[in-house]
Formats: C-alpha cells, structure tokens, sequence
C-alpha cells in the first residue's frame, strides 16, 4: 500500500501515557532527515476507539460505514490516504523520511506493520512505572484514561503487553527505549537509538526539540513548558504514590516491570 518509494522506512513511536513520547517525538523532528508531527488520531478515529465520545454516533467514520463498502476496503482507502499525508509534509519540509507518534500506537501495531508492508521502526518508550502512574494521576485525562486507579493499571498493562508482543515478533525492527537513559544522558542513548534508526545523531536535537515550529497541534500539555532535557521527575514515584498504591502497581505489572528492564524495583 505503500504509494512512493522513500529512502529511509518509516518510525512509529508508543507509549503509554506521561512516558516521554512527546519529549521523543520532538527530538526526532527536530533531526534534518525526520520529520515527526503532533499526533494524528487516525486508527482511534477509524475504529472509534475512545474511552468518551458522545459524539461516536456522527463521526465521520462512523457515518461512513453505511456507505456499504467493506471494512477492509475503508481501511485500504483512507489508510493509504493517511500515509501518504506524511510522505508528502515530509516531503515538503525536504525530510527524507517521517515518523508517528501516539501513547495508543501500541494498540495497534500489527496493524501498521500491514498498512507499511513491514516496511517500518517501532520505538517503545517504557518509564518506570511508579514514575509515569504519578506523574499521570497529575495530569488526569478524563476523556483517555479511566478514573479509577486500578483500571488505570489495567490499561497501562494493555498497552505495555501489546508493545512487548510486537516488540519479541518483530526484534530486527523494533527497539524499547527507557525514559530515564534519555534523560539522564541524552547524547549517548540518542546516538544510540539513531544508529539503530540508520541516522546519524546531530547535537541540534538537543536543543531544537523545544523550538517554536514544534508547539502547535495536539500534545501532552507539560511538554510545552520544557526547554531542556532534565531527571527530575526520576523517582516521583516513591514519593507521590501511597504505599497501597505502589504495593498494587508492582503486584499487577510483576512481569512487564521485568521485561522492560525494572526489575530492580520489585527487589528494593
């Protein structure tokens, strides 16, 4: 499906919610090959996949689908549109290849890898999670996120095992990335996850990541206010989360906090 030919495949980056896939994206837009936009609801828009909608009943997609064509029809159509929305602002911008990034990518991974012919990166950004459950009970996200805490471990769980799965299915493509090596030394783990990208690192990702061209369009508000790369929100956890709290979170997520690479938490 894919319509041109581009010298270098595509990036899709996901997260779950407060684990820097925001600070992520605008590094890697700020690179002179990526170009890496705000996010773009398409897969949750196509299969109306949120958590509130009262409007669900006059979306476009939903509306569509009396139109009488197939749900695979629908999805070849309008998902080969989208891909070619980022090939060509790529394009225009002179950026010889695009990313992607959304928190609900993990959702629906296997799904890009047909719509890209397999032709892509998967980045999956993991954080320590007592970390990102503090910082997103401060943030909240009604509309997103479920309001009681433990469904919100639920769905933390969801996305975390989606992006495992695809991540052991598709090793050659795909790389896991922690939160706290970005922040705690940003020069060596970025040059790192450009190599894997086929790119070379280049020092103005550091400080252009916060320039103004990338502040519009839809983004995790708290990224607006950084103008540098900073630990400090490393170990929040501990402090902002009751010990209820953690106690659950390190019960429930026991193998995922494994294979992302926390398991010093479980034994501290």
């Amino acid at each position: 499906m894919r319509l041109i030919n581009q010298d270098r495949d595509p990036i899709i980056v996901g997260g779950f919610y407060r684990s820097g896939t925001s600070l992520l994206r605008r590094i890697l837009d700020a690179h002179s090959h990526i170009h890496c936009p705000p996010e773009i609801k398409f897969f949750r828009d196509f299969h109306g996949d949120y958590f509130i909608d009262d409007l669900k009943h006059i979306r476009f997609f939903t509306t569509l689908r009396s139109i009488g064509l197939s749900e695979e029809d629908l999805f070849e159509i309008y998902g080969t549109a989208f891909i070619r929305s980022h090939e060509l602002a790529a394009q225009r911008l002179h950026k010889i290849r695009w990313g992607d990034k959304n928190p609900e990518n993990l959702l629906y991974l296997d799904e890009w890898f047909k719509l890209l012919g397999g032709k892509m990166f998967f980045i999956f950004l993991v954080r320590d999670p007592l970390d990102m459950i503090a910082s997103l009970l401060e943030m909240g996200f009604p509309k997103t996120i479920p309001s009681v805490f433990e469904e919100k471990i639920d769905l933390f769980k969801k996305y975390a095992e989606r992006g495992l799965a695809f991540a052991e299915k598709h090793p050659r493509v795909s790389r896991i990335v922690k939160y706290e090596d970005m922040v705690r030394d940003p020069k060596a783990e970025l040059s790192r996850l450009f190599a894997f990208l086929g790119e070379q690192f280049e020092d103005g990702v550091l400080t252009e990541f916060s320039s103004e061209e990338r502040q519009g369009g839809l983004e995790d508000p708290k990224i607006l206010r950084e103008r540098h790369i900073h630990d400090k929100s490393i170990g929040r956890g501990e402090k902002d989360l009751s010990d209820e709290q953690q106690r659950f979170i390190l019960q429930h997520c026991h193998a995922i906090i494994e294979k992302t690479g926390y398991g010093e938490i479980l034994r501290s």
